[in-house]
C-alpha cells in the first residue's frame, strides 16, 4: 500500500486519463442523440467540472515534472540579477568612501598651495602591531625621493625611506626611531618629537622632548613641524598636547595624540617640493 502511495501522482495521470476517455465516449454518443443531448449535459455539468480540474491539475504536475528546466532558469537569472545589483550598491558605496577621502586630500592641497604633492595608496604594511612601515603606489616616475615627507589632513604620517619606480616604503611615526623637529602654536617653543606612549600595550600619543626649561606646555595644544632639518615643511599639524609630565617622570615634557589611524590609512600625500615656508 505504500509502494502505491509514492506513485500517487501516476495513479492520478492515470484516472485522469480514463475519466477523459469516459467523458469523451459520452461526448461521441450525444453527437448521434440529438434528443437526449440537453438531458444528458445537464445530468452530466457536475462531472465535467470535476474532470476540467483534474485535468488542470494533471497538466500542471507534468509541467512541474517534465519541464523543470524552464523555472530553474528563471530562477538562476533572478539570482544572477539580485547579485549583480548587490555588487553594483558595493561598488557604488566604495567609490562613495574613496571620493571623500580623495576630496579631503585635495581640500588640503588647495589649502597649501606652496606645495607640491603626490597623491599614493597605500599597497603595504609591516605585519606587526606598531604599524611602523607602509609601501606606497608612488616611486621615483612620480618623481618621489628618500627623505620627502609623507603626510594627510590628520596629519605627519613618515618620511620616505626606500624608493622604487612606481613603490615607495615609509618609515611612519610608529617607528620607535623616527624624530622630527616642532614647536608649540601657542608659544612657539621648539622641541623634539618621537617614540611612542604606551599603557597597557595601547599606543597612546608620541612624547615631546627638549623644550625651554622655562617652557609652558598645556594640555590641548596643537603641535606643528617647525620646519628645522629641512625634511618636513614648517607648519604641518602634527598632534595636540594630551598631557604634560608635570611629575618629572622619564625626559619627555608632554605626550602628543596621534591622530592617524595608520591600521586603516589607505591614501596619503608625499611632498615632492616646497615653493615656501607655510604660515
Amino acid at each position: 500500500m505504500r509502494k502505491l502511495w509514492k506513485n500517487r501522482p501516476m495513479w492520478i495521470a492515470l484516472i485522469a486519463i480514463v475519466l477523459l476517455i469516459v467523458l469523451a465516449a459520452f461526448t461521441a454518443n450525444g453527437r448521434n442523440d440529438a434528443a437526449g443531448d440537453g438531458l444528458f449535459r445537464n445530468a452530466a455539468a457536475p462531472v465535467s467540472g470535476f474532470l476540467h480540474t483534474v485535468q488542470q491539475e494533471v497538466g500542471g504536475f507534468f509541467v512541474r515534472v517534465f519541464a523543470p528546466s524552464a523555472l530553474q532558469e528563471e530562477n538562476e537569472r533572478l539570482r544572477e540579477t539580485v547579485l549583480e545589483q548587490q555588487m553594483k550598491l558595493a561598488l557604488l558605496d566604495e567609490t562613495e568612501k574613496e571620493n571623500a577621502r580623495l576630496s579631503e586630500l585635495l581640500n588640503f592641497a588647495q589649502a597649501n598651495p606652496n606645495m607640491r604633492f603626490v597623491t599614493a595608496s597605500v599597497i603595504g604594511r609591516d605585519s606587526n602591531p606598531y604599524i611602523d612601515t607602509i609601501t606606497l603606489n608612488a616611486g621615483s616616475r612620480s618623481g618621489v625621493t628618500e627623505k620627502m615627507a609623507v603626510i594627510t589632513a590628520d596629519g605627519v604620517v613618515g618620511r620616505v625611506s626606500e624608493v622604487g619606480p612606481n613603490w615607495c616604503r615609509v618609515k611612519t611615526m610608529c617607528d620607535e626611531k623616527m624624530r622630527i623637529s616642532v614647536m608649540v602654536q601657542r608659544t612657539r617653543d621648539e622641541g623634539m618629537l618621537g617614540g611612542l606612549y604606551e599603557e597597557g600595550g595601547e599606543i597612546l600619543g608620541t612624547l615631546l622632548y627638549y623644550l625651554p626649561g622655562k617652557a609652558d606646555v598645556r594640555v590641548g595644544d596643537v603641535i606643528r613641524t617647525s620646519g628645522i632639518g629641512g625634511f618636513f615643511p614648517k607648519g604641518l599639524y602634527v598632534g595636540t598636547v594630551i598631557a604634560v609630565n608635570d611629575g618629572g617622570k622619564g625626559t619627555h615634557d608632554a605626550i602628543v595624540s596621534m591622530d592617524i589611524d595608520f591600521l586603516h590609512l589607505e591614501d596619503a600625500l608625499i611632498v615632492v617640493g616646497v615653493d615656501e615656508a607655510i604660515g
